[in-house]
């Protein structure tokens, strides 16, 4: 840290080190949007579908799927793998730069082995299926959000892999029912604020922010041990700012830690007033 600098400004100057480079990865470019070449569905859409160890495809779309993994989505897999958020990342992911909001997003890395496939396939399925992220469980459904005046709107979509078996057979479901046995909507509320940060941040577009703040970015969202050791009291002061969120104590759990992070980005990123951080987000 600076001595005398202001305490935002002493977390960017903290990510400008060499070894805080965004991983190679996150030179690429990706966009929220998803299925915009399709009409969406709505959540009373009719599908039909069923996957189960008997179906001669059963793991293949787990050999190169696109799964972007919220910060809720990571906190439930540290918590079921019991290793810190740094090691998990490392392990097991990769960033890459949403194109609008020139903010990271997190990825499963599929290409750690020689042979494509998520880090978490095993023969008899997902190895961490109790916990495994919001985009599997709507799976076969996929899921694009947008910000309205009303807030953030999800669109919904379903094209079927050719080679996918678990259409033709099974349980009617809606869309809605689907969410729900699938156990999407506790996940989803966990990530609805990432969601509304990254859409809102688009609103300003990809040149308000800088690199040091993709990385304050990525630490706060994703790598919440990390997050504490440079955010916890007494070293943050509240931020310093007027207003601004209140770091929780140390010991404190994810979910607090979380929460904070959302808030703190929110604080950071659009802020109405607030002479320091003018010109900067």
């Amino acid at each position: 840290m600076v001595r005398g600098a202001h305490p935002v400004e002493q977390l960017l100057q903290s990510f400008s080190g060499k070894d805080r480079r965004m991983p190679q990865g996150s030179r690429k470019m990706v966009s929220l949007a998803s299925g915009a070449e399709q009409a969406p569905l709505s959540l009373d859409s009719a599908l039909r579908f069923h996957c189960h160890a008997g179906l001669p495809c059963f793991n293949r779309c787990c050999r190169t799927p696109t799964v972007i993994l919220s910060p809720y989505d990571l906190v439930r897999l540290k918590q079921c793998l019991k290793i810190g958020s740094g090691e998990l990342l490392r392990r097991c992911t990769v960033q890459v730069v949403e194109q609008s909001s020139n903010l990271p997003l997190v990825f499963l890395d599929v290409h750690r082995t020689p042979e494509p496939r998520c880090p978490f396939v095993g023969e008899q399925g997902c190895t961490v299926y109790a916990h495994r992220p919001a985009a599997c469980r709507l799976f076969p459904v996929t899921m694009g959000s947008r910000l309205t005046a009303g807030g953030v709107e999800d669109l919904y979509f379903c094209s079927p892999l050719e080679y996918c078996r678990g259409f033709d057979d099974g349980q009617e479901w809606t869309v809605a029912s689907w969410r729900t046995h699938q156990g999407f909507d506790e996940y989803d509320r966990g990530r609805r604020e990432w969601l509304e940060i990254l859409l809102r941040a688009t609103l300003k577009g990809p040149g308000e922010v800088d690199a040091h703040l993709q990385k304050l970015f990525a630490a706060a969202m994703y790598d919440l041990d990390r997050w504490r050791a440079l955010a916890a009291p007494p070293d943050f002061h509240g931020l310093g700012l007027k207003d601004g969120p209140t770091p929780p104590p140390l010991q404190a759990d994810d979910w607090e830690w979380l929460s904070f992070s959302y808030a703190f980005l929110k604080f950071l990123l659009f802020p109405a007033q607030i002479p320091f951080l003018q010109g900067r987000v």
